[in-house]
């Protein structure tokens, strides 16, 4: 997207990376869209679709007489999605290649959605007030955005285990990109500066991965991966530092008898609101 501030590669790899992290966050996004009044028969746009898992849960809950479109700035994220929507027979979603910060519809819809897209804008407030213009008056904005902040230390114990190290350079990637920190605790004012009136019912959900037997090495190096560039750029690590075909072994071989447990990316926080 213009002006924006993210950091990650566009690969398969990141695909996957997105559907295994909608599978921890997912809980909440659905919470939040059932909260917001999304129903049968609404239109809907997904801002920031990435491999379209948020389009899909709004499609399923607008049925067949509703209709999701998906908007991402990545031609290679929407063929992808595009790709996922024909093999799970969603017939009511549709994608197209486009930066949800200057995307106008013709017609506005019922609702905007998005997960996680905000804190990659350069100028939150001013994205927000511009997809606000794609909503019909009354009708819904649901967001969710985390509180992550790259100034505070990883959320993993034992803090000085590697697991927490590999964060820590991905939090140095996130600062040397300019992604907004503590987005989805700004994000209650930032409806009400944007003019719309959000519920005051603030949801959050905050997964939590155990290693070695559970699945936060491996989470943590397909983040890794996928911001090896911009961990360089920021200085924070290089490529042979990072050495990422070993890196699940080698937090393995670090971690202590009792394990690993953390999160990568902090708590998710969620809000919907209307406009008037």
């Amino acid at each position: 997207m213009s002006a924006s501030c993210y950091p990650f590669q566009s690969s398969d790899d990141e695909r996957q990376r997105l559907i295994e992290q909608n599978k921890l966050v997912a809980p909440l996004t659905e919470r939040l869209f059932r909260r917001a009044g999304l129903k049968a028969g609404m239109r809907v746009l997904d801002i920031g679709s990435g491999a379209g898992d948020v389009a899909f849960l709004a499609a399923r809950l607008v049925g067949p007489t509703g209709q999701v479109l998906g908007i991402d700035r990545d031609p290679a994220q929407i063929k992808f999605a595009e790709q996922r929507a024909r093999a799970e027979g969603l017939a009511n979603v549709d994608f197209t290649v486009g930066d949800f910060q200057n995307f106008s519809l013709q017609e506005p819809v019922d609702a905007v959605v998005g997960r996680l897209v905000l804190m990659y804008a350069a100028e939150p407030l001013a994205a927000l007030r511009h997809v606000a213009q794609n909503v019909k008056r009354g009708g819904i904005i649901a967001l969710q955005e985390t509180i992550y902040d790259y100034e505070a230390p990883p959320l993993i114990e034992p803090a000085d285990c590697l697991a927490a190290k590999a964060v820590a350079w991905c939090h140095a990637a996130f600062k040397h990109a300019g992604v907004q920190p503590r987005l989805g605790l700004r994000l209650f004012s930032l409806m009400r500066a944007a003019g719309l009136q959000p519920s005051p019912d603030v949801d959050m959900l905050t997964p939590m991965l155990q290693g070695p037997e559970g699945p936060l090495f491996e989470t943590i190096a397909a983040l890794v991966r996928s911001q090896i560039p911009a961990i360089v750029a920021s200085g924070a690590a290089t490529e042979m530092d990072i050495g990422i075909d070993t890196l699940v072994q080698r937090m393995i071989a670090d971690a202590p008898a009792g394990g690993v447990v953390g999160y990568f990316n902090s708590g998710h926080v969620a809000v919907w609101g209307k406009k008037v």
